[in-house]
């Protein structure tokens, strides 16, 4: 195990960890809500507009951050697909993480950057393929 992910665990142990049912929903789009949350076993799908964008299957797979560290709505829903443990990290925890565990903020920061990429990259792609969007 990596020492990152050592460190992640250290400070999921702190976090309230939840243990989640096939089916059940974690978080609505739509809705406000704090913090965010890791996945430490099991399977989730995530859907915008009920249309299924993803699965996340990875132990240490960051999500609802989004929303959860601007205080913004939800942009998606996750919903379990497989029986599942999460840990949620309350709003107020990040500055400790990131204070205290830099390598774990680290992470937080790679995943982020990683989603912006994708997104920018899928932006990109459609005003490729839409006569109404130019690049330049």
């Amino acid at each position: 195990m990596s020492r990152t992910c050592l460190l992640l665990y250290t400070c999921l142990n702190m976090q309230q960890e939840i243990d989640v049912e096939p089916g059940q929903t974690i978080i609505q789009q739509g809705e406000t809500g704090s913090g965010f949350f890791i996945l430490k076993k099991g399977t989730l799908e995530v859907y915008k507009d009920e249309i299924l964008l993803a699965v996340l299957m990875y132990p240490g797979t960051i999500f609802g951050e989004m929303g959860g560290i601007l205080d913004r709505p939800r942009t998606c829903t996750i919903k379990a697909k497989s029986t599942a443990k999460i840990v949620h990290v309350e709003a107020n925890s990040i500055e400790d993480i990131v204070r205290n565990e830099p390598e774990v903020a680290v992470k937080i920061l790679k995943t982020l950057a990683n989603r912006l990429d994708r997104t920018t990259q899928k932006l990109i792609d459609t005003a490729r393929e839409s006569p109404f969007w130019s690049v330049r």
